[in-house]
Order: C-alpha cells, then sequence, then structure tokens
C-alpha cells in the first residue's frame, strides 16, 4: 500500500511540474513505457499461470525489455537524438497481449515456446547492439572500454 501511495504522490508531483518545465513533448519517453506495463498485465491476467510455469523467462523478458528502453533513452539524450516511441521489440509481446485480450485462445504450450524464443532473441540482439553502441562510442571518444590508459589506434592524444 506504501509503494502505491508513494506512486501516486511522485507521479502527481513530477509529471505536472516536467509538463510546464519542458511541455508535452517530453511526456512521450513514458508511451513505452506504458504500453510495457499495460501489455505485461494483459498478458499476466489472462494467463495467470505463466508466472508459475515460466518464472525465469518472463522475468528476463520483462528485464529485457526495460534495458532496451532505457538504455536507448540514456543514448538518444546523450547524442541529442529525439526517442522514437515505437520500440520495434517490444512488437511481439503486444500482439500477444492483444491477442490474448480479444480472446483467442492460445495453448499454454505454445505460449511457453513463444516466450522462451522471444527472449532469447531479444537478450541475442541486446548483446549486439549493446556492442556495437560501446564499439562506436570508444572509437569516437579515442578510448578503450574499461582502459582509458593504453593507447587506442583512433586516439587524438600525441
Amino acid at each position: 500500500l506504501s509503494s502505491i501511495i508513494a506512486l501516486v504522490q511522485e507521479l502527481l508531483g513530477k509529471v505536472p511540474f516536467v509538463i510546464r518545465s519542458y511541455g508535452k513533448e517530453a511526456m512521450r519517453t513514458l508511451i513505452p513505457h506504458i504500453v510495457f506495463v499495460i501489455s505485461t498485465i494483459v498478458i499476466i491476467t489472462t494467463d495467470s499461470t505463466i508466472f508459475l510455469r515460466i518464472p525465469r523467462t518472463m522475468c528476463h523478458l520483462i528485464s529485457g525489455l526495460f534495458v532496451e528502453q532505457t538504455t536507448q533513452i540514456m543514448l538518444d539524450h546523450m547524442v541529442e537524438e529525439k526517442f522514437s516511441a515505437f520500440r520495434w521489440v517490444m512488437l511481439p509481446q503486444v500482439a500477444l497481449a492483444a491477442a490474448m485480450a480479444a480472446g483467442v485462445a492460445v495453448p499454454n504450450d505454445s505460449v511457453d515456446v513463444f516466450f522462451m524464443a522471444y527472449t532469447t532473441g531479444l537478450w541475442v540482439y541486446l548483446a549486439l547492439k549493446l556492442k556495437t553502441h560501446v564499439n562506436e562510442i570508444c572509437d569516437v571518444l579515442g578510448i578503450w572500454c574499461f582502459d582509458i590508459v593504453s593507447p587506442h589506434p583512433k586516439s587524438k592524444r600525441d
């Protein structure tokens, strides 16, 4: 109960301040998070045994989707790009949530295999995406990742 009260207090206090300070456009970055939360809640409420059947897969999927959104927001902020509210990696989850909400009967085994494949693909994508971003940032800065002392081939320090 105290968490809910704290959440409501935070939302009522921060959202109007952010809108006054930065305009409604700043709230656009919340759209993927809201869609993510709603689609997750829809899946959990329509299939109440999913966390009992595949708990680690669901936790890995939820954390992977959150990591993708969060890292993209941080990267877009650092390079002063606009954060795209449309997230391709969330499309399978949103589609399944919409199908389940519409009453489409999906067998539990199919849902389990779908989420295992989706989670595996998501984390492979994240590993490649983050590796690429880290390498590009290191090249631009002329440093090695986790080692700023050793000379880098593209370093401008002479």
